[in-house]
């Protein structure tokens, strides 16, 4: 009896080798393509659109209190092909406009916003960056 239930049971096993095998190496692949994009990668962009990464912009800001704070941020472009962009002029100008802005408006509420807003309209009056599409926050950070 025990003889007889290990042989049925060795061919059940046989048998259905191949098809485990087919299905974990699809579990793979599945895998695999889910795993090929990392969590904070930026997608590429579209036809004739590049990205341009500006120079990290630190923020010295002093609260009414008296205390210093700082913040960091790096800023990426969403741009045409054709445009002409100087990133090194566009950050100094952004990081003037925004050490300007007192600490109590700029943490008011979520900041990432007013940035966004603010210094795509500086960056589209810029000469020659009237193509900027989009302006993407790749880094915020508060210290």
């Amino acid at each position: 009896m025990i003889r007889r239930r290990f042989i049925i049971t060795l061919s059940a096993v046989l048998v259905a080798a191949p098809f485990a095998a087919a299905w974990a190496e699809d579990e793979k692949k599945d895998d695999k393509k889910k795993d090929d994009k990392k969590p904070g990668q930026l997608p590429s962009p579209g036809k004739g659109l590049r990205y341009v990464r500006l120079p990290t912009i630190v923020l010295e800001l002093w609260d009414k209190d008296g205390n210093f704070r700082m913040s960091s941020m790096d800023l990426l472009l969403l741009v045409t092909e054709e445009a002409k962009v100087s990133e090194k002029p566009l950050a100094e100008k952004m990081r003037r406009e925004l050490n300007a802005t007192p600490y109590e408006d700029y943490m008011a509420s979520n900041p990432a916003p007013m940035i966004k807003a603010s210094m795509l309209d500086l960056a589209r009056k810029e000469v020659g960056a009237d193509k900027v599409i989009d302006l993407l926050i790749n880094k915020l950070i508060f210290r």
